[in-house]
Order: C-alpha cells, then sequence, then structure tokens
C-alpha cells in the first residue's frame, strides 16, 4: 500500500450515466466473492471480498444530481492502487466517461480538481 493509500480509508469513482446492471456485472467480475444485499433503479449495496477482507460497496445513481453514478468502496485493500487505476479499470470495462479524485487533497487544493477518463482520453478537469 502506498503512503497516499494509507491517508484515505476509502475509494470512490463516478461513472457517467445510471447503468446499475453493468455497474454490478463489472463488480461482480472483478471481485469473484461478492453478495447484493439490495439492488434497485437508484442504485445497489453489496459485500465483496478481496484479500480475506470483506467490505461494503455501494453505487448511488445520479450522485449529487451530476448525471454520474458514485461507485463507493469502504476499504483501501483493493485490486487497484488507487483511485486513478480504478477509474481507467472501470472506464475500459464500462465504455463510459470515469472521474475520480486526482490525488488525495489537502489544504489549499482545488475541490472541483477532477481526473476523467473517456473517449477523448485522459485528463484533468474541472468539475465544478
Amino acid at each position: 500500500m502506498t503512503e497516499e493509500n494509507q491517508q484515505l480509508p476509502d475509494l470512490e469513482i463516478y461513472v457517467e450515466g445510471g447503468d446499475i446492471d453493468a455497474m454490478v456485472t463489472w463488480l461482480q467480475a472483478v471481485f469473484e466473492d461478492h453478495n447484493i444485499n439490495n439492488q434497485n433503479k437508484q442504485g445497489a449495496k453489496l459485500t465483496c471480498s478481496h484479500q480475506n477482507e470483506t467490505f461494503p460497496v455501494v453505487i448511488v445513481k445520479n450522485a449529487g444530481s451530476t448525471g454520474f453514478t458514485s461507485i463507493w468502496f469502504d476499504t483501501r485493500l483493493l485490486p487497484w492502487e488507487d483511485d486513478l487505476s480504478c477509474a481507467k479499470a472501470a472506464y475500459e470495462a464500462l465504455g463510459k466517461t470515469v472521474r475520480c479524485i486526482e490525488s488525495v487533497w489537502v489544504n489549499g487544493d482545488d475541490p472541483d480538481r477532477w481526473f476523467e477518463y473517456s473517449a477523448d482520453g485522459e485528463k484533468v478537469i474541472n468539475w465544478g
């Protein structure tokens, strides 16, 4: 685990659109050990395991009225090193624009500064 990962207890990405079924299917492919606790048109709650650690994953459609669906992992023990690699994997699997924080926020950072993976490539954006 990198120093950055030790600073954040969780990981969150935002996927364009609201195809909850596709997102759940992607997570089922990533985590062999998983359980869908609840799923409806507004989101889903799953319990997943990785390297013998069990944790919740929450999917919320149109989080913050942004048109993006939040996928929140309540752990840092994941198959991805950081938010950026998770976002890239989600983009490759789902074919939708994916956004995440560029790095760990510290005092003075712009809270609207995000990293985006899309058909246009990889770039830093202002998402405000």
